[in-house]
């Protein structure tokens, strides 16, 4: 074989793996297998730390019983240490992608958040502990994240 064709059929390789990497494309719009891992460990690390966020505190008792001041403060540290934790995980794969390290930190946050809040609201209501759709919800949400978060933070670094 000549070098010409041993070049083609390695081209040939890298494109049937990433083929097979790749679930769902739709434009420029990619689901990876990698993705839907990643969403799987958020989901399973989300809705244990909302079992144990029940077991433990509940958190529509701690809703009723923190302020304002004392849940959003407690949401900030709990957001720089989850921050911290996928900096620190990912920092190789950032660095080797030459991604913006606050961007990437903040995009996966936004997730790992997002699949903590569908979970915790799940949970509310499988516990038979949902409150109605009030304010009370939205600071039980927010308590109920922390574990949640925490746990899906773990779960997808894992």
């Amino acid at each position: 074989m000549s070098s010409q064709e041993d070049k083609e059929i390695e081209e040939i390789e890298k494109e049937e793996k990433e083929i097979e990497r790749t679930l769902f494309k739709l434009g420029d719009f990619t689901i990876k297998r990698s993705h839907l891992l990643e969403l799987t460990r958020g989901t399973a690390g989300a809705f244990l730390g909302v079992g144990l966020g029940q077991a433990l505190g509940g958190s529509l008792k701690l809703a009723k019983n923190l302020p304002w001041e004392n849940v959003i403060g407690i949401l900030i540290f709990i957001f720089i240490l989850v921050g911290l934790l996928i900096y620190k995980n990912d920092k190789s794969f950032i660095k080797g992608n030459r991604a913006e390290p606050v961007e990437y930190v903040l995009k996966k946050i936004t997730v790992l958040y997002s699949i903590s809040l569908c979970v915790e609201v799940l949970g509310l209501v499988l516990f038979n502990d949902f409150p109605g759709w009030n304010t009370l919800l939205v600071k039980a949400l927010l308590v109920g994240s922390y574990p949640a978060m925490s746990s899906a933070a773990a779960f997808s670094i894992i």
